[in-house]
């Protein structure tokens, strides 16, 4: 049984709010603040494992807002079915993996693309040739993803090359996100490497990650698409380093 001190769900409370505020303006990030603040209290499986109704939920309620959620299917439907197949194939394999050598390796390309990014020559995709890359991207997001959780990254990425304006992107990203987390927990749910109490405590936390998405996306609201767009940048970049220090550690 799980014990956890006054302090340490002051703290965790804190850091679900703090992640739901960064979901809720940019759609990224709820891990990023979460896990690490997470961790200064709690073993890091433990904060991991705590991440999964304050992800799925945030998600679920992002992908469905602006009523871009159809818009989404009917575009990425290609990189949904391929993501949620990788998943499956890459988690059976989830405690074999060195995560330290393929967070070095993903964290060096990440500050490596937001960097290309911040430059005046940009990297971007047309939207007619996304229908051959959705695929592809959908594999690789669901392979990494199901080893890791981390499918964000490299369909973070592929988003911004796509331009896609920021409402849009948030839903889009949530939708993918909610596709890979729900297929990984559910792996690992009847793999037994997720327990039934881990999952009550995570639905507490989901309460002040709640109140944080909703402060954000108010901010979301009032933030330029340019503003957005540099800002998103600057997250990334902090992933790619904070995935860096992972691997270095």
């Amino acid at each position: 049984m799980l014990d956890f001190s006054l302090l340490t769900l002051l703290l965790a409370a804190g850091a679900f709010f703090a992640g739901g505020t960064i979901k809720g303006a940019l759609g990224v990030g709820l891990p990023l603040i979460a896990v690490p603040l997470l961790a200064t209290a709690i073993d890091l499986p433990t904060a991991v494992a705590l991440m999964i109704v304050p992800i799925t939920s945030s998600n679920l309620v992002q992908s469905l807002q602006g009523g871009h959620v159809g818009t989404a299917v009917r575009r990425y439907w290609l990189v949904l079915i391929p993501l949620v197949l990788g998943a499956i194939i890459s988690a059976q394999f989830l405690a074999e993996i060195d995560f330290r050598t393929g967070a070095l390796f993903l964290g060096a390309i990440v500050m490596a693309f937001a960097a290309v990014q911040a430059l005046p020559l940009q990297i971007s995709i047309a939207p007619e040739r996304a229908r051959f890359l959705n695929p592809l991207m959908g594999a690789i997001g669901g392979l990494i993803g199901g080893m890791s959780n981390l499918f964000g990254l490299p369909l973070i990425m592929y988003l911004i090359a796509l331009r896609l304006p920021k409402d849009e992107f948030v839903a889009t990203v949530a939708l993918f996100f909610l596709a890979g987390s729900i297929t990984l927990y559910a792996v690992l749910f009847f793999n037994g490497l997720l327990s039934l109490e881990i999952v009550g405590l995570s639905a507490a936390g989901a309460i002040p990650m709640g109140a944080g998405l909703l402060i954000g996306g108010r901010l979301r609201e009032r933030i330029k698409q340019k503003t957005f767009e540099r800002l998103l940048l600057v997250v990334l970049f902090l992933i790619g380093i904070n995935l860096v220090r992972r691997g270095l550690m």
